[in-house]
């Protein structure tokens, strides 16, 4: 009997204690769960700079004009870390330039981006993106064509984007930037005067600096 009536006084004290650890075990819990600071949540960031760009048109039949030329460009970045080592985002480029013939050239990328640092504690990253161009007033010629230009136009490309750079955290939420990139803009066919430049394609090498805020 007192066997029992022992083994129920256990078993209620048992009861008991639990219940009076509940709060302190949810406290602890709450205390482990992670907070909106924490590097696993998703914060936003920002990215706004300009830098130096090289492009040139090339197609399947236009030879080899070297038709290199030179602008500067703008560049804006948004969007959240999903892990201390990975963001996604929205790119815009702008590269506004002037074709041989005089023409202004003007030349927005629209690209959803994944940014990836390999290395936790240093400020190397590469990036890679993919969307559309916008391309007002793209110009073709041939090699050793008398007026073989396109007449000017606006089109829409997939576009595509490949980068590498370094940042550098300077104070609180803000930061720097060193990066390179190149991006395609891929524009079909285009009607010239009396031919047509087939598979025509726009490479825009960018090299330049930014501002970031994290």
């Amino acid at each position: 009997m007192e066997c029992a009536v022992s083994g129920r006084a256990f078993s209620f004290s048992s009861v008991l204690l639990l219940l009076l650890l509940q709060p302190a075990l949810a406290g602890a819990q709450a205390a482990a769960a992670p907070t909106g600071d924490s590097p696993q949540m998703s914060r936003l960031w920002i990215v706004v700079g300009g830098g130096a760009t090289t492009l040139l048109t090339d197609c399947s039949d236009c030879g080899d004009p070297e038709n290199y030329r030179h602008a500067g460009s703008v560049l804006a970045h948004a969007g959240v870390s999903l892990s201390p080592r990975t963001d996604v985002g929205v790119e815009v480029l702008w590269v506004p330039s002037t074709a041989v013939t005089g023409d202004q050239v003007r030349t927005t990328f629209l690209m959803a981006s994944v940014q990836f640092r390999p290395w936790r504690t240093r400020g190397f990253f590469l990036k890679a993106g993919s969307g559309l161009a916008f391309v007002r007033n793209w110009v073709v010629s041939f090699e050793g064509e008398a007026g073989g230009d396109a007449p000017p136009f606006t089109s829409t490309a997939f576009a595509l984007g490949l980068g590498a750079g370094w940042e550098w955290r300077t104070a609180g939420r803000f930061g720097v930037q060193i990066f390179g990139t190149q991006h395609v803009a891929t524009l079909g066919d285009i009607q010239v005067t009396e031919r047509t430049a087939e598979n025509v394609v726009g490479n825009f090498w960018s090299a330049g600096a930014a501002i970031v805020i994290r």
